[in-house]
């Protein structure tokens, strides 16, 4: 049940891997989103980065107060009340100028040792968001990625070019080349009721440069980076805080094979969706889990999370996963670096480091949230207040 008691639709999860489907799909309601995510680890274990192109940002308490007017007008037409737009005063007045119909962001995470080193959020007005429902490309601000060949593969240019706090500036450039990918081209999904995932790159071959400059573009820092990333893509046509309420995710590379655990649980009665991906030998295998969590931890903002997951396929593919380091923290969701220990039907265990990430959006409901989330948003060309 929802607020006022409202009844969700049952859950829907459709998924696909396609370099076909990586397009954008435009959206008349503001409380859709689609976002384009890219993560990737160095080969020596130290660095991480995390890429996100996001046409409604999920996070924002602009894209967030679109949802709560329209929760709003939903109750008073069930109480017979007639309720206007824009009541929602938790965005300041200076920003309170009527609804805003997209809320566009690129967000950029560097980590060193599991420590944030760098992160920056960028919010930008509709004007400032370009993207193709024919190719996998797109711009917001002055980043940008798009989907390229060469003679040494096929895969993603990567162009961010970003605000930090301090009036700090971040240039960084990549290349995301596809190792395995595409396993599913001509499967269609469902864009009206359902989240969409698609899983476009389990994994990549990844290589780039990252800058941070001062006031000035003097040069502060560089890191040269190479390593193995991952790709995918999600869409949904309905408010996050209402649809979801706890949505778990991860994957790590082996030396044989890819592994991917998505849980995907929605605010209704119907169990959630429990997926164990794995690649080897160039083949996709999908298969629903049995899932166990342990050892119950809260983060130091009070969400509370399992620092043990367990998936378990009926063909004997487990994964176990131990969250032991949180690199990324928020009242909402939190980003790990997670041990992951796979075995196959070969009875054989393969250990790996992977990125793992828990969401539980029920506090971005909560508009007294709102001016800790603005503090790390950077906004009309300037850097976030907090780093």
């Amino acid at each position: 049940m929802t607020t006022a008691g409202r009844k969700t639709l049952p859950e829907k999860f459709s998924f696909t891997s396609s370099f076909a489907a990586d397009v954008w799909s435009p959206k008349t309601d503001s409380r859709a989103y689609e976002w384009w995510y890219f993560d990737a680890l160095s080969d020596d274990g130290r660095d991480a980065v995390v890429i996100i192109f996001l046409d409604n940002f999920i996070f924002s308490p602009r894209y967030n107060r679109n949802g709560r007017d329209e929760e709003k007008r939903r109750d008073g037409e069930e109480n017979g009340l007639h309720i206007s737009a824009g009541l929602d005063d938790s965005i300041p007045p200076a920003e309170a100028d009527g609804p805003q119909s997209r809320v566009p962001a690129v967000a950029f995470y560097y980590y060193r040792d599991g420590r944030l080193v760098c992160r920056a959020i960028n919010e930008f007005d509709p004007a400032h968001f370009t993207a193709s429902e024919t190719e996998p490309t797109c711009t917001i601000g002055d980043s940008f990625f798009k989907f390229d060949s060469a003679p040494y593969g096929q895969g993603y240019y990567i162009s961010i070019d970003a605000r930090l706090y301090k009036n700090r500036r971040l240039k960084a450039r990549f290349e995301w080349i596809s190792i395995e990918g595409d396993f599913a081209p001509e499967k269609k999904v469902d864009y009206h009721d359902a989240h969409v995932w698609n899983l476009v790159v389990p994994r990549a071959d990844v290589s780039g440069k990252i800058n941070v400059l001062d006031g000035r573009d003097k040069e502060l820092d560089v890191v040269h980076f190479r390593g193995t990333g991952y790709h995918d893509h999600n869409y949904d046509n309905r408010w996050l805080p209402e649809t979801v309420r706890d949505w778990q995710w991860g994957r790590a590379h082996f030396s044989d094979s890819t592994a991917v655990f998505y849980r995907y649980q929605e605010c209704s009665d119907h169990p959630p969706t429990t997926k164990l991906f794995t690649v080897r030998d160039g083949e996709l295998r999908e298969r629903d889990a049995q899932y166990d969590e342990q050892q119950p931890a809260r983060d130091i903002f009070g969400l509370r999370y399992p620092q043990r997951l367990t998936f378990i396929t009926d063909d004997n593919m487990r994964l176990r996963v131990k969250q032991t380091k949180v690199i990324d923290a928020s009242f909402f969701y939190l980003r790990f670096l997670s041990e992951m220990t796979l075995t196959l039907r070969d009875g054989k265990p393969r250990k790996a480091i992977g990125i793992t990430e828990y969401l539980n959006p029920k506090a971005l409901k909560y508009r007294w949230l709102d001016w800790l989330v603005n503090m790390r948003i950077g906004r009309r060309g300037k850097g976030a207040l907090l780093k």
